[in-house]
């Protein structure tokens, strides 16, 4: 207990004395160090939960988030994914897992989405991973934040992490509004202070990607005993807990600098706009515009003098014909490569184009748990450039959505694997392929049972070809067609209206990390540098409301290695 208390005092003056030298100008490097420190704080006790059955050993409800705030293991949440005396699976960044007893929670009869109150325990004896909780009256307008949790769509079992500073200290349903992006699975999830102290919980969001809205930590401050009691509370309890003094309320950071991040990092960010460019390129008959990354590369060997200039792009937005503008002119683009496992695509312009990151300038380090926090700089051709902070280490996007939509299913029926739908203007009903057909083998490859026919159709990507032998009565068939990509119904909910919305090839990648910059599926294929202009990779999809993937560094340069080696072969 002695070695803990004394690190978290040593901790907290490092964080007081990176928030006294910040003061009121924006400085990159002294919030970034501040928010490092704050990250190593809080990081642990930032959880993952979902409802369990104990006895079934089940999953019964969607993932949502939480913190841990006492070495007793209780836990902060959102009302709206509690339930009084429901047992949770609560699983830290750790990897380990343990259950918890969910406690009180706080529904207005009128309105059960305020004050969104509840709080969990773990249950079993320990000292658990926990945050020191803030208090969100210390609040300040600009005051920068960092939100801690589970987004849904990437389904990850580490955390994410997001930046952005208070709109709001009370709006007029009383909540916290922040720029820290959030999604569904985020909910119940800690927005931090850049002291690494819970100031508040994620509860809900607007269309608009700057609309988060928080639950104040005083709250279940002010309701801490009743909280504790298996109850839900449809007015606020009459139980009352006082609330107490921030005792580093002076040292609370605020700046106007965090309004207009992009007006912050104009210094920096101009000399780097050079090597992101617009293409435009020919798809299904329309023109399609994406972003590039100029390189200027060895043309033999990393001794050279003759250097080449080579643009990396996203693949499967780059199609026919393709177009750079640069120096206030067109370039015809040759396509060199296509690596359709990480979606990127090489192309040459038929003469040089100034300037382009060298390689020098590529950061080949791998990307630690020391790294979190950092700012990136995503320059734009033709917009403002995107401010954000590394969110992630690297890791594996399984393919989910973007699997090639063939828009048939199949069971298994006396010994056989027949087709019992067909979506219309699928590409298997445009194919010709019909209810009853029984399939035979798909490119070559006998299907026999049913884990054959989903096994091989989940090795292809949109756009790919296959050829189904299929047998109809008494006859064989072939059946060619083109997969394309599965375009799931429009939805209301507010996390799937941001604008411009997700890229339709999102997943499916072997290494990439995340980070908040809200990128335009059309932004994507662009640079991505640190503060220090280090090269970290290629923009690759805006993944969700809270999430872009960056293809990082070292894929990119195996790409240019390979082209490099195939220079040399040639005599």
């Amino acid at each position: 207990m002695i070695v803990i208390k004394n690190t978290f005092k040593t901790t907290v003056f490092l964080l007081l004395l990176c928030a006294q030298s910040y003061g009121q100008n924006f400085h990159p490097k002294k919030l970034q160090k501040t928010l490092r420190i704050a990250i190593e704080k809080a990081y642990g006790a930032s959880v993952r939960i979902w409802g369990f059955d104990t006895l079934k050993k089940v999953q019964t409800s969607a993932q949502f988030s939480g913190v841990v705030v006492t070495a007793e293991g209780h836990i902060l949440t959102a009302a709206h994914v509690n339930q009084p005396g429901n047992t949770y699976l609560v699983t830290f960044p750790n990897g380990k897992s343990h259950i918890a007893l969910g406690l009180g929670e706080i529904e207005f009869a009128e309105n059960k989405n305020f004050p969104d109150v509840a709080i969990m325990k773990m249950i079993g004896e320990a000292v658990w991973p926990h945050a020191e909780m803030g208090w969100s009256s210390s609040l300040k307008l600009d005051e920068p934040c960092l939100s801690i949790a589970y987004p849904e769509t990437l389904n990850q079992p580490l955390p994410t992490i997001r930046f952005g500073r208070i709109t709001n200290k009370k709006n007029e349903f009383g909540f916290i509004q922040s720029t820290c992006i959030m999604e569904p699975g985020d909910s119940g999830g800690p927005l931090f202070d850049h002291l690494g102290r819970v100031i508040a919980l994620h509860s809900a969001i607007g269309i608009v990607e700057d609309d988060n809205y928080e639950i104040p930590v005083d709250f279940y401050r002010k309701y801490w005993t009743a909280l504790n009691i298996l109850k839900t509370y449809s007015s606020l309890p009459s139980i009352e807990d006082a609330i107490g003094n921030d005792p580093h309320r002076s040292a609370i950071m605020n700046s106007p600098g965090l309004k207009d991040l992009q007006l912050s990092f104009a210094p920096q960010s101009t000399q780097l706009k050079v090597s992101c460019l617009r293409i435009s390129s020919m798809m299904n008959g329309k023109e399609q515009h994406v972003n590039g990354t100029l390189l200027s590369v060895p043309q033999r060997s990393a001794g050279s003098n003759i250097f080449s200039s080579l643009i990396i792009s996203k693949s499967s937005l780059i199609g026919d014909h393709p177009i750079v503008l640069a120096e206030n002119k067109s370039f015809v683009l040759k396509v060199i490569s296509r690596d359709p496992e990480n979606d990127l695509v090489l192309l040459q312009p038929l003469s040089t184009i100034k300037g382009g990151i060298q390689l020098k300038q590529f950061n080949r380090d791998s990307l630690t748990f020391q790294k979190l926090g950092e700012f990136l700089i995503s320059p734009q051709s033709d917009q403002p450039d995107q401010i954000s902070i590394i969110g992630s280490m690297h890791f594996k996007s399984p393919k989910r959505f973007s699997i090639g939509y063939l828009g048939a299913m199949a069971t298994f029926k006396e010994a056989n694997i027949v087709i019992t739908a067909v979506q219309p203007n699928s590409p298997a009903g445009v194919s010709g392929i019909e209810v009853g057909d029984q399939v035979l083998s798909i490119n070559g490859i006998a299907i026999n049972k049913p884990e054959d026919y989903g096994a091989e159709l989940v090795k292809f990507w949109p756009y790919d070809h296959l050829k189904f032998k299929i047998k109809r009565s008494d006859s064989l068939y072939s059946k060619n067609l083109t997969l394309d990509f599965y375009r799931p119904p429009l939805s209301n909910h507010p996390a799937e209206q941001f604008s411009g919305g997700k890229s339709i090839r999102r997943d499916g990648f072997n290494q990439v990390f995340s980070h908040d910059a809200k990128v335009k599926p059309d932004e994507c294929g662009g640079p991505v540098f640190d503060i220090n202009n280090s090269f970290r990779g290629i923009n690759i999809a805006r993944s969700s409301r809270t999430t872009t993937l960056v293809i990082p560094a070292v894929v990119v340069l195996r790409l240019i290695g390979d082209y490099q080696s195939n220079l040399m072969a040639v005599p």
